[in-house]
Formats: C-alpha cells, structure tokens, sequence
C-alpha cells in the first residue's frame, strides 16, 4: 500500500507469486492493519480498522439487514503502483461484478493515515459473504480485504 514498500517489490516475481498469507511482507501487512478504512458513501461516514468493532458498520448492517460485508478495492494490485486510468477500469469491473452478485455497495475510500500514499477508491459489498469475498479480491490481484460478519468487527483476510 505505501509507496516505499511497493517500490521494494519486483513487480514480475509478486504476479507470479502463489505463496501463503504469511509470505507477504512484515511491513506491508502493518500498512494494511494501520490502513483507515473509510465508508464514505453513507451518512454518517465512518471508519473501519481492522479488528476493531465498528458501531457504524453494526449500525449500516442492520438498516441493510445484512450479516456481513466486505471492504474491497481493485486499485494497485498486489500492492504495486499503477496508473489511475487502469485502476479506474479494474474498480468499475470489481463494481459491475458485485452488482451482478445481488450485493448493495457503499463507497468507500483505503486511507494511509500518515498521508504517504493516496487513497485507494473502495466499496463495502453489503451482503458478500466471505468466499465469495476472496475469490473476487483474487480475481483482481488484491492481497487482502476487511470482512465482518454479524459481530462488525472487520477481519483483515490475508490472501497471498
């Protein structure tokens, strides 16, 4: 997520990797944790941190009457910079995906905290339950997302 991390990266040998989630570096994993999850597109707004419990999401559950979500992006896979252009297309592929799904989405915005990198537009996918979740952040090359179930504690899922 953070510039300096992605820079680290060879960009070829991240494609190719298929490893475990603990094979992702120490420091990117604490940019994911440290990460401020913002949904935007409701009102109130509200944060998401993972492992956190989250009154707005209980809250956005409810009137939803969902028993999950999931906070999900297609911006800069594999944590590696890339253009807007393509980042805008893969968002609006991840979108069409989830609404094909039957899922309400809210917009959302990944948040550096310390303001190295830029946001990365987002969606919370109401309703998606958490296979569902990783196949889809797996089709679009993302290392992880936040799910929640009933609880609205977000889980940060880690998948390579």
């Amino acid at each position: 997520m953070q510039p300096d991390v992605r820079r680290t990266i060879d960009r070829k040998s991240r494609m190719e990797h298929t490893g475990s989630p603990s094979s992702l570096d120490a420091t990117l994993i604490a940019a994911y944790r440290a990460t401020h999850y913002r949904v935007t597109g409701t009102y109130p707004s509200f944060l998401l941190r993972a492992d956190e419990a989250s009154p707005g999401l209980a809250a956005c559950h409810r009137s939803h009457a969902v028993e999950c979500s999931a906070f999900l992006t297609a911006w800069n896979p594999l944590s590696l910079p890339t253009e807007h252009d393509e980042n805008r297309a893969a968002q609006a592929r991840l979108k069409a995906q989830l609404r094909e799904l039957g899922c309400t989405l809210i917009a959302a915005l990944g948040v550096d905290p310390t303001g190295q990198w830029e946001g990365e537009e987002s969606v919370l996918a109401l309703g998606l339950p958490r296979h569902a979740a990783t196949t889809i952040a797996r089709k679009f090359h993302q290392n992880g997302l936040l799910w929640a179930d009933a609880d609205a504690v977000p889980k940060l899922v880690l998948l390579r």
